[in-house]
């Protein structure tokens, strides 16, 4: 059997709870209609660089150590972004590499990582990549690419959706080799800020506004139950809620040239005959909130908004119209890849000189495992992991004490996503966090699906020390113990939390608030003097970068605004700092 192709096609800050979806009715007949959905797809970090960091090596950001889009990062430290990428060696090996290896010709349109610009980006083309064409300036009219190593510049009236889409066209019909099977990453900006929809679709969606739940700005005896920074948020202002309408707005209509884009790119495949042996994935890298217990729009918090993102799949053996409850995470996408690639082969292996977090979901995508079981087999237990700051946050918070350059900290926070596991597990459906404060959060999913009502503090004591156990060893997990475990193997009943032995003892309340401050440290800049100390001559992180006020509320340029230039530039400098 050939080898099938592989193509991921994968938005930016695309939300499930908002409805999104329910506004590309091309993707609902191809891929929800006509291929799987997964209803239980987390992503483990709900920011842009660590999550596609996850996707391309396999592995949590507490491994890849890429903690966020680079927003701690001067001269002695770096948090995250694609410098670090590069320089810790991670672009050696990645899925691109993996598959190259194996025959696979392999291409990328698109957005790449954060902070893969400047002037020794572009020449820049990463190993496994046969094709590369990855954008340095992320405008949606007019954006520059690195075209396997020479900058591109295209005119301000090429849309960059549309551009990514005729270069797919062109792929599949020229540019690749026929002879090879091969993999392809489909990146697109859309629908992160600005948004900036193309202009057949700006005047769409007048009417829409984005979801009120009652975790929407919610009042002060909801709020105080938030932890952190969280719980002493003012309430949002009439300026702001507009703000996000009209960002949630252009969101929209921003999706509809994506949506276009899937058609053709399935029409293409049929006219040339590759349907029938190409697995088409669509996906995104993080969500969106948009004003949920109080926080300006944005992600990088643990709730369902900002990491429960779209995961749909079409191509050979995938069920058309099941919709999966079974939980999967995109740390698993590589090796769901690894496998679709292998199958045909004697070895059915690829070799990889580190451990993958994931494993493959191939079995669920075959019908091999039940789409809706009663005990999540596959996976019970997802992690969620966050390192560092809020979302921009903006000036209007610039007093409260959490406040340091435009981000809200700590926002250091490790939790679980436990749906029907085993043992204590069972018939569960619960979000369940651990901040680097000790404070804890826990919410029962399926009586509260918007996470309102934190119940940690009534919670049956035993079951508290069992999800923080879990949690202890999900948060280092390497490899097969990410997701090879038990109800016993380290989550248990009445474990300890702290050395993780079964020693039978049940942990009070206030001992599980000390392990995890003894387990957790805070990523906050004061409290990190490895870069702080400016007697040494270290640089505080952005020292001199102040967020212009409309990004902060959400980039509210939509409905016929003209965006001012020099905004756009600001935009396309900084992007990377900003959300």
């Amino acid at each position: 059997t050939a080898p099938p192709n592989i193509i991921l096609f994968m938005t930016d800050d695309q939300d499930v709870t908002a409805h999104s979806l329910d506004y590309m009715p091309r993707l609902k007949k191809l891929f929800r209609q006509e291929g799987m959905e997964f209803l239980n797809f987390y992503v483990p970090t709900g920011l842009c660089c660590p999550s596609r960091a996850t996707i391309l090596r396999g592995q949590f950001c507490h491994n890849t150590k890429i903690f966020d889009n680079g927003d701690l990062t001067n001269a002695t430290y770096q948090s995250g972004a694609w410098n670090k990428f590069v320089d810790e060696g991670l672009e050696e090996e990645t899925i691109a590499t993996m598959l190259q290896n194996v025959g696979y010709e392999t291409a990328l349109v698109g957005k790449y990582l954060n902070g893969y610009m400047g002037p020794n980006a572009a020449a820049h083309v990463p190993p496994g990549f046969d094709h590369w064409m990855a954008m340095l300036r992320l405008y949606f009219y007019g954006p520059v690419f690195s075209e396997n190593g020479v900058k591109v510049e295209l005119n301000s009236t090429v849309y960059q959706t549309d551009f990514i889409r005729d270069w797919v066209i062109d792929f599949l019909t020229t540019k690749r080799d026929k002879t090879k099977p091969f993999f392809l990453m489909v990146t697109p900006f859309a629908p992160h800020t600005p948004a900036t929809p193309a202009k057949r679709h700006e005047n769409m969606f007048e009417d829409a506004t984005f979801p009120r739940f009652d975790s929407f700005n919610p009042s002060d005896d909801i709020q105080r139950h938030r932890p952190a920074w969280i719980k002493d948020l003012p309430p949002l202002t009439q300026e702001q809620i507009d703000s996000m309408d009209k960002f949630y707005r252009n969101r929209l209509r921003s999706l509809q040239a994506i949506d276009e884009a899937l058609e053709s790119i399935v029409a293409t495949l049929r006219e040339q005959s590759l349907e029938d042996n190409t697995y088409f994935f669509y996906t995104a890298d993080n969500g969106q909130h948009f004003g949920d217990y109080r926080v300006p729009a944005g992600k990088r918090q643990a709730y369902e908004t900002d990491v429960l993102v779209p995961f749909l799949a079409r191509g050979p053996g995938v069920k058309a119209g099941v919709r999966s409850t079974q939980v999967v995470q995109s740390v698993d996408l590589a090796p769901t890849f690894l496998d679709l690639a292998t199958r045909h082969l004697e070895t059915k292996t690829i070799a990889v000189s580190y451990p993958l977090d994931g494993k493959s979901a191939v079995p669920l995508l075959h019908g091999e495992a039940p789409a809706t079981p009663k005990f999540n087999q596959y996976r019970w237990a997802a992690l969620l992991e966050m390192y560092g700051g809020s979302s921009n946050i903006g000036l209007r918070y610039k007093n409260m004490s959490a406040f340091y350059h435009n981000h809200m900290f700590p926002n250091t926070y490790q939790a679980t996503r436990v749906v029907n596991g085993p043992g204590w597990a069972s018939n569960t459906n619960l979000l369940y966090v651990e901040w680097c404060t000790g404070e804890q959060e826990l919410y029962n999913m399926t009586v509260d699906p918007h996470q309102v009502r934190n119940i940690v503090a009534s919670a049956d004591l035993g079951m508290v020390n069992s999800l923080s156990h879990l949690l202890a060893g999900l948060g280092d997990c390497e490899g097969s113990n990410c997701y090879e475990f038990t109800s016993h193997s380290f989550g248990g009943d009445y474990v300890s939390v702290d050395n993780f032995s079964s020693t039978g003892r049940r942990l009070s309340r206030e001992e599980i608030k000390v392990a995890i401050r003894d387990r957790l440290p805070c990523h906050d800049p004061p409290n990190m003097i490895s870069y702080y100390d400016i007697s040494v001559g270290r640089k505080l992180f952005a020292a001199n970068l102040l967020v212009p006020e409309p990004f902060h509320l959400g980039f509210p340029y939509s409905d016929g605004d003209e965006v001012p230039q020099d905004m756009v530039e600001l935009w396309g400098n900084y992007e990377h700092y900003f959300h």
